[in-house]
C-alpha cells in the first residue's frame, strides 16, 4: 500500500515538473518571437550613421534638384527609362530634351533630371543606392531632412560650404538653404565626399563616394560642371524645413508662370507631396512597411488620412446602420413636384428693356382715357366720391323702436305700400340733378346742400 502511494506521489510531481517546463518554454518562444520582430523592423529602418552614408553625395546640392533627386528616387523604373532615353538622344540641349519628353508618362521629377544627364545617368548605373534612398525617404521623410541638414552643418562648420558664383548658402538659426545663385541658371556640384564634411565621424560607415573622371579637386572640394538654363516650372518643388517635409506645386508644372518665385513666397498655394504608387510600375518594395501601404507597388492606391497623417475617423457599425435606415428619412421632391408660384408676367417681352417700354405705354394709354372722359362722367364721379366722404363722416344716430319697425321689413308688411309713391316723387330729383349737369362747373359744392334736404324730405315723409 505504501508503495503505491509513494508511485502516485512520484508520478503527481513528475507531471506538475512537466507543466512548469511547458510555461517556461513557452515563454521563451515568446520573447524570441518579439526580440525576432523587433529585429526584423530594425532591419528595415536605417540608422542614423547609414542615412549620413547614403546622403553624403547628395546633401550638397541645390534644394531644388536635390527634391527632384529624393521624389524621382522613388520610381526608380522610369528613372532607367529616362537615362536610357537621353543615351539615345546625345545630341539635343537640355531645353530641347525636357521639351521633347513632356508627352512621356513620367513623374514630373524625373522628366526634370533629363537636363541633367550626367546625374541622371549615375542614379541609373548606381540603382542599388537609388532605390535604397527612395525607401528612405518614404520610410522616414523626416529622418532623411534632418541627416541633410547635419550634413550641411558639418560642411559649414568646416568651412567648405560658401557662397560663390554658383550657389548662395543661406543659413536661418538651425536650417541651411542652397539656392542657384541666379534662378535661370543651375548648378550641379561634383564634391569629394572624404574632404569636404571635414573628419568622418562614423568610422564604421564611411561615406558614399562617387568617382567622376576627368575631375580633379584642386583649391576646393568642390567642381562645378556645365550650368543648365531652366525655366520657371523646374522650381515646382522645394523643401519645407520647419515641417520637415517636401511641398510641390502642381501649378508651376502644369501652367508655368512667367517669373521665377521667391522661396519664401513659393509656399502658397503648396501641399505636401503624396508617392504615387502608379508611377513605381510594380517595382517591389524592400522595406516590409511601404510593402504592406503601398500594395507591393502595383496600380494607384488612393492616399488615406493615415498616409497622410491626419485623425483617423471610427466607421459606423452594422446595426446602427440599419436603426438609421428603419427611420423615416425626409425624402427632396423632384422637379415634378414642386410647384413654384406663377406669378403674371409680361410674356412678350424678353428683355427688362422691353418690359419697361410696356409698362410706360399702358400708364399713357390710361392718363389719356382719363383726360379725354366726358365731362358728365367727371362730375357724376365727383359727386359720388364727396357723398362717401360725407356719410364717413357723419356720425352714427341712434335709433328708437319706432324708427326700427318702420325699417324693419317683415313686421311692418304695410309700410312697403306708403313707399310705392317714391318713383314719382323722385322724379323732381332727377330734373334737379340735370339741370345740375348743365349749369357750369364752378357750382359743384352745391350737392351737400341738397343731400340734407332730400334727407328731411324723405323723413318727413316716411313719418306722414
Amino acid at each position: 500500500m505504501q508503495n503505491r502511494q509513494r508511485a502516485v506521489a512520484t508520478t503527481v510531481s513528475e507531471g506538475s515538473k512537466m507543466k512548469h517546463l511547458m510555461l517556461k518554454l513557452t515563454q521563451i518562444l515568446l520573447v524570441c518571437a518579439v526580440l525576432l520582430g523587433q529585429h526584423a523592423q530594425a532591419s528595415n529602418n536605417l540608422t542614423q550613421a547609414e542615412l549620413d552614408q547614403m546622403l553624403a553625395p547628395v546633401a550638397l546640392y541645390p534644394d531644388t534638384v536635390l527634391t527632384h533627386v529624393l521624389i524621382a528616387a522613388t520610381y526608380p523604373l522610369e528613372v532607367v527609362q529616362a537615362s536610357r532615353w537621353v543615351q539615345n538622344n546625345p545630341n539635343i540641349s537640355a531645353e530641347q530634351a525636357v521639351q521633347a519628353v513632356e508627352n512621356e508618362s513620367w513623374d514630373p521629377s524625373v522628366k526634370a533630371l533629363v537636363a541633367f544627364p550626367q546625374l541622371l545617368q549615375r542614379l541609373s548605373d548606381d540603382l542599388d543606392w537609388t532605390q535604397q534612398l527612395g525607401e528612405a525617404f518614404l520610410a522616414d521623410e523626416t529622418a532623411v531632412l534632418a541627416s541633410i541638414q547635419q550634413l550641411r552643418e558639418k560642411a559649414y562648420s568646416s568651412g567648405n560650404l560658401r557662397n560663390n558664383d554658383q550657389v548662395v548658402v543661406e543659413r536661418e538659426r538651425e536650417v541651411i538653404v542652397i539656392e542657384p545663385a541666379r534662378k535661370e541658371v543651375v548648378y550641379v556640384p561634383v564634391y569629394d565626399t572624404r574632404i569636404v564634411y571635414g573628419d568622418w565621424w562614423w568610422p564604421s560607415h564611411p561615406p558614399v563616394y562617387w568617382h567622376t573622371a576627368g575631375v580633379y579637386y584642386r583649391n576646393s572640394p568642390f567642381h562645378w560642371g556645365i550650368s543648365v538654363r531652366v525655366k520657371p516650372w523646374f522650381y515646382f518643388g522645394i523643401f519645407d524645413w520647419h515641417q520637415r517635409h517636401v511641398v510641390v506645386h502642381h501649378h508651376y508644372f502644369h501652367t508655368p508662370p512667367r517669373y521665377y518665385p521667391k522661396r519664401h513666397k513659393h509656399y502658397v498655394d503648396a501641399r505636401r507631396w503624396q508617392h504615387d504608387t502608379g508611377h513605381r510600375r510594380g517595382v517591389h518594395y524592400r522595406h516590409e512597411r511601404l510593402n504592406r501601404d503601398y500594395n507591393s507597388g502595383y496600380g494607384y492606391r488612393q492616399p488615406t488620412r493615415e498616409t497622410q497623417g491626419k485623425p483617423l475617423q471610427h466607421a459606423q457599425t452594422q446595426s446602427f446602420r440599419q436603426q438609421q435606415d428603419v427611420k423615416p428619412l425626409y425624402q427632396r421632391k423632384t422637379a415634378d413636384q414642386v410647384r413654384l408660384p406663377q406669378h403674371d408676367r409680361h410674356v412678350a417681352s424678353s428683355t427688362p428693356r422691353q418690359v419697361n417700354q410696356d409698362l410706360r405705354q399702358q400708364r399713357q394709354t390710361e392718363q389719356n382715357r382719363q383726360f379725354n372722359q366726358p365731362a358728365t362722367d367727371r362730375v357724376e364721379q365727383h359727386r359720388n366720391n364727396q357723398q362717401l366722404r360725407a356719410e364717413q363722416r357723419r356720425p352714427q344716430q341712434t335709433l328708437n323702436t319706432e324708427q326700427l319697425r318702420q325699417r324693419d321689413p317683415v313686421r311692418q308688411p304695410a309700410q312697403r305700400q306708403v313707399q310705392q309713391p317714391k318713383v314719382a316723387v323722385q322724379q323732381p330729383q332727377r330734373e334737379a340733378a340735370a339741370r345740375q349737369q348743365r349749369q357750369p362747373q364752378p357750382e359743384l359744392h352745391q350737392p351737400k346742400r341738397e343731400v340734407v334736404v332730400q334727407r328731411q324730405e324723405g323723413r318727413s315723409r316716411s313719418i306722414e
